[in-house]
């Protein structure tokens, strides 16, 4: 495969990549931000890529190592958020301005009941082994089809099969008597 060839299909899993990237910031505009520097290496160092691992799994390597960047960056950088005209927001100014209504989510209770649930799965993916959320991840929230998530952890379909299986299951028993609680 030439590099323009790679190049092209690069572009390809950009979606994927965003998704990917959005599960572990949990902030659309910071997803993207790690998607475009990922490209950006991708592009410098097309040639290095060897052709050993799928490319999406040399994309995925590339876009970890940048969302570990973001949070090293986030912990050192402490800021504070800021109105338009540069007057700093009060904490409960700044909970109404994350709330940007996805569809289906447009109203304080559905931004509520979206953040709760947004809770709740993030804890029951922190409480799993990290190879068992990092499947589930890959399968339920990026959308990859088994043989991509094999790919991307380096792991066999029966492997990939019980890890999946042993996510849901955590994570249904987790969530089954009440997400919303803390």
């Amino acid at each position: 495969m030439t590099a323009a060839e790679r190049m092209e299909n690069v572009g390809k899993l950009r979606p994927q990549l965003v998704r990917f990237a959005r599960t572990r910031l949990r902030n659309p505009a910071h997803a993207e931000d790690a998607v475009q520097e990922t490209l950006l290496a991708a592009i410098e160092n097309i040639e290095s890529y060897s052709g050993g691992a799928s490319l999406f799994s040399w994309l995925t390597g590339i876009l970890k190592h940048k969302i570990v960047n973001y949070f090293r960056r986030s912990a050192r950088d402490q800021w504070q958020a800021m109105d338009t005209d540069g007057t700093p927001l009060k904490s409960n100014d700044r909970e109404c301005a994350a709330m940007d209504g996805g569809a289906g989510w447009s109203g304080p209770e559905q931004a509520l009941a979206r953040r709760q649930l947004e809770a709740a799965l993030t804890r029951c993916l922190q409480e799993l082994p990290e190879r068992t959320a990092d499947t589930f991840v890959l399968r339920e929230l990026v959308g990859m089809n088994t043989a991509e998530t094999c790919s991307a952890l380096a792991v066999s379909e029966s492997n990939c099969a019980v890890m999946l299986h042993r996510a849901r299951s955590r994570i249904r028993a987790s969530l089954d008597p009440d997400w919303m609680a803390p």
